[in-house]
């Protein structure tokens, strides 16, 4: 399997988990926790903080994102508040505060948009299940 088709397929079985400040389970998850929990899947051990991302992975410059990439966000801070995975098409999937795991369009969040980092995968595997058959 390939591995960012891999991070793609774990994050949408987490779409309708509810927002949950400091959560990181299908109980309910805030934004760090969700791509954290998503990474931690393939044996990724990611920053649990929104604005620790910021040194995670590589820089990649907005024009030149692809699906799998990390985004990072500002909104009520002058650091990075809010992280999400892009998925393409202009796409990111997300735990919002107000309506839990969900995909949006960047469209109406590129002014928040701050930057985005890569994860340098030099192999492919297969993802790490906490029990047979569950995510």
């Amino acid at each position: 399997m390939d591995v960012i088709v891999g991070i793609l397929s774990v994050s949408m079985n987490y779409l309708g988990v509810p927002y949950k400040y400091g959560g990181m389970d299908s109980t309910g998850m805030d934004c760090s926790g969700f791509v954290k929990t998503v990474l931690g899947h393939f044996g990724i051990n990611a920053p649990r903080r929104a604005r620790d991302y910021v040194n995670f992975g590589k820089p990649v410059p907005l024009d030149s994102i692809m699906p799998g990439d990390i985004l990072l966000f500002k909104y009520k801070h002058p650091y990075v508040d809010h992280v999400g995975i892009y998925i393409g098409d202009g796409k990111m999937i997300h735990s919002a505060s107000r309506r839990g795991v969900v995909i949006d369009d960047l469209k109406y969040r590129r002014k928040n948009l701050v930057g985005a980092r890569r994860i340098n995968f030099p192999f492919r595997f297969l993802p790490v299940f906490d029990s047979v058959g569950e995510i």
